[in-house]
């Protein structure tokens, strides 16, 4: 696991060897956009980083930033997920339809249930049928569409129960449940690709798979759990988002799967696996909140966010492309 992370002590000691100069960038490029996206910001308009706009920030990025969580995991095993906007939408109508009738946690864990079952299915396919990722969840994304699309005839589902609205407007101290939800699956999460087995083993299935298998690391369990873990995360995205509106329909926001992408790949999770950590994903959030938020404060048109986004994806790319051919030449 050592290959995928950089360790920022060691990186602190003395002046780096060329060899880690790609990593100490990825590490410290990041942090110091995030840095300097947060100072213009702020001197742009002092209001933003006030306790009740951060609070709101996290309320509006917990789903994308959940989802987030599970992506970072399946894109360390060298895997994608392009269903997650269908799932997303499906999870929510599930939720909001089972709620209408039913107590909120029995809505949100038929919600949760979906997903896990879709990402269930979306692993299997992938690690044991061996089927390109990019083409199954592309094919999946278009079922589940359907899905949606069947149960709600295009048409809203409505809830009409307070408690039903907690998990995603209800607030603590002012802060919000959804915000809490957020931070501690970055922290346990991050945890467990940090300091535990199972995080090793998919830093290894995502650095050289064959070489996984050869060493006995289950391969095809590790890929295709990562996948599950995934649909977890947009199951329970989908409730929160069902929560926020009390409400749900299909397509809710088909564009979040850009948002998500946008936020892993911008904290520097290589897209062929084996390289990447939770807090970089954090960061990338951080980067992609403070863009949106701060247009809005900033009074830029929000025409241009789809503008910017695109080329911070497009330089993310091009920046690990040209890190990780640097390090191969060495």
């Amino acid at each position: 696991m050592s290959a995928a992370t950089t360790s920022l002590p060691a990186a602190e000691a003395g002046p780096a060897p060329a060899s880690r100069l790609p990593g100490l960038i990825r590490v410290y490029g990041i942090i110091l956009t995030l840095v300097l996206l947060l100072v213009v910001v702020t001197i742009g308009n002092p209001a933003f980083l006030s306790p009740h706009n951060i609070f709101n920030m996290l309320s509006e990025w917990a789903p994308a930033g959940i989802m987030a969580v599970g992506m970072t995991f399946v894109i360390l095993t060298g895997g994608f997920d392009l269903s997650i906007a269908s799932g997303y939408s499906l999870a929510a109508v599930v939720a909001a339809y089972v709620g209408q009738g039913h107590p909120p946690a029995v809505a949100f864990a038929a919600a949760i249930t979906v997903g896990l079952a879709f990402g269930l299915c979306n692993g299997l396919l992938v690690a044991v049928v061996r089927i390109n990722p990019f083409i199954t969840t592309v094919g999946s994304g278009f079922i589940i569409n359907g899905i949606s699309l069947v149960l709600t005839q295009n048409a809203a589902f409505m809830v009409n129960n307070d408690a039903f609205g907690t998990l995603g407007a209800g607030r603590f101290h002012g802060v919000p449940y959804s915000g809490m939800l957020l931070i501690a699956f970055l922290l346990v999460f991050g945890f467990i690709l940090a300091r535990t087995i199972y995080g090793e083993a998919i830093y290894a299935v995502g650095g050289n798979y064959e070489a996984s298998r050869l060493s006995g690391i289950r391969v095809r369990l590790v890929v295709a759990s990562t996948y599950v873990l995934l649909g977890g995360c947009v199951g329970l995205a989908g409730c929160i988002a069902a929560s926020q509106l009390s409400s749900a329909q299909a397509n809710l926001d088909p564009g979040i799967i850009f948002d998500v992408l946008t936020i892993v790949v911008v904290g520097g999770t290589s897209l062929s696996g084996g390289v990447g950590a939770m807090w970089r994903t954090a960061v990338g959030l951080g980067i992609i909140a403070t863009i949106s938020n701060g247009f809005v404060l900033l009074d830029i048109s929000p025409y241009y966010q789809s503008i910017i986004k695109g080329a911070i994806i497009v330089s993310a790319l091009a920046l690990d492309t040209g890190l990780t051919r640097l390090v191969r030449a060495k």
